[in-house]
């Protein structure tokens, strides 16, 4: 009998937590989605209309892939095209035109308010406000990229290293950059007249890697007071971790995803581990070195020391901020070095004018930022 009886109450508590269960999933799911969708309809922000649990992952998923199979351009055809955001995301060009400038779309159960209207750009960029801050789930979904670094960061977390960070990034502490950045411009210059020279004086170059390199190498002297060789097994396995999270950016909102023990979550995992400890391999050395150092690695040290933190909480802040300066720089100044060769390369008259005035007003000389600030034409490229 009372076998019997804790049957049924077993029972009966499983089928609660079942529903309860249920309830939760039905309110992430549908019902708390739903009610966005209806806030901002009132608004008049409407968009594509979603499906269950995946909302327009698919949709987006399916246009990229037709856009991956558009033809490709020779040497013989090249093609130059500055409607760059219509081929990498095609399908938000034809939503713009259907929906508008701004328009709601969903990755899984989020909601993504997409913005294109200068004005309300402009307006969201000067809002000061510490209730208007990056979105949570991103700090949840890229944590193995930035964790709880500047980046994904909100609220006094992100006022705290802001006011540690900001200083090492004036203008004049940038200036200061000028000779680290010519030494490292004048190594990937050096490689590529080698390359040229070793097939005889024309050379079919990819740049791609080497501007990484060239980034990476720029902001391990700049920035953390090593040359490119002693943090490369960084920078690779960052990149590594960031082409794995790649793979699953669009499956952002999709409940569960991120924690299942498929083979990219799992090499995920193992990135985080490996860059956390080589990060702090490199702190260590740091500590233990006799010499002074007065780079962004060093302020970001005394910061976390100074902070209210403990022991893990002072090394997660180490590692997340280090995490983040690289990704935020690196891939930014490669993009856009690569960028304005190409246009260079495309305008052939535009190349003479700007050697025309390098070499008037620095020559052969080691540029400072009083001539950079002198190069009108370098500028106007920039």
């Amino acid at each position: 009998m009372e076998t019997h009886i804790m049957l049924k109450i077993f029972v009966s508590v499983a089928v609660v937590g079942a529903l309860g269960l249920l309830v939760r999933l039905y309110n992430a799911l549908v019902k708390k989605p739903e009610s966005v969708r209806a806030k901002l309809r009132k608004q008049g922000i409407s968009g594509p209309p979603p499906t269950f649990i995946l909302g327009n992952i698919l949709e987006i998923r399916k246009a990229r892939s037709e856009s991956g199979k558009a033809e490709t351009p020779t040497a013989d055809q090249p093609q130059i095209s500055h409607d760059y955001d219509g081929k990498i995301l095609p399908v938000f060009e034809s939503w713009r035109q259907k929906y508008g400038k701004l328009f709601t779309f969903s990755l899984g159960n989020k909601q993504i308010v997409h913005v294109t209207r200068p004005d309300m750009v402009k307006e969201i960029t000067r809002i000061t406000s510490m209730d208007f801050g990056r979105p949570s789930y991103h700090r949840k979904e890229l944590a193995p990229l930035f964790g709880e670094g500047i980046l994904p960061s909100n609220g006094p977390i992100w006022q705290y290293q802001k006011k540690i960070l900001a200083p090492e990034l004036h203008m004049d502490k940038v200036k200061g950059m000028t000779t680290l950045v010519w030494e490292s411009a004048t190594m990937l210059l050096d490689i590529w007249k080698s390359r040229i020279e070793a097939e005889g004086g024309v050379a079919d170059i990819h740049i791609d890697q080497d501007l990484l390199d060239f980034s990476g190498d720029v902001i391990s002297r700049a920035c953390f007071g090593s040359n490119y060789a002693k943090g490369k097994e960084i920078f690779c396995k960052l990149n590594v971790l960031k082409d794995a999270m790649a793979k699953r950016i669009f499956n952002i909102g999709v409940p569960g995803l991120g924690l299942l023990p498929t083979k990219n979550n799992r090499l995920i995992w193992s990135l985080v581990k490996e860059i956390h400890t080589l990060i702090v391999k490199v702190v260590k050395e740091r500590k233990e070195s006799e010499h002074v150092h007065k780079d962004l690695l060093q302020t970001v040290l005394e910061g976390a020391e100074n902070g209210d933190m403990s022991r893990d909480a002072k090394e997660s802040f180490i590692v997340d901020n280090c995490k983040n300066i690289y990704l935020a720089a690196q891939e930014t100044v490669a993009i856009t070095a690569a960028w304005c060769l190409m246009l260079l390369a495309s305008n052939p008259e535009w190349q003479d004018r700007v050697r025309a005035e390098i070499l008037e007003i620095w020559g052969s000389q080691v540029p400072d930022s009083e001539m950079l600030r002198k190069a009108k034409l370098v500028w106007t490229i920039l």
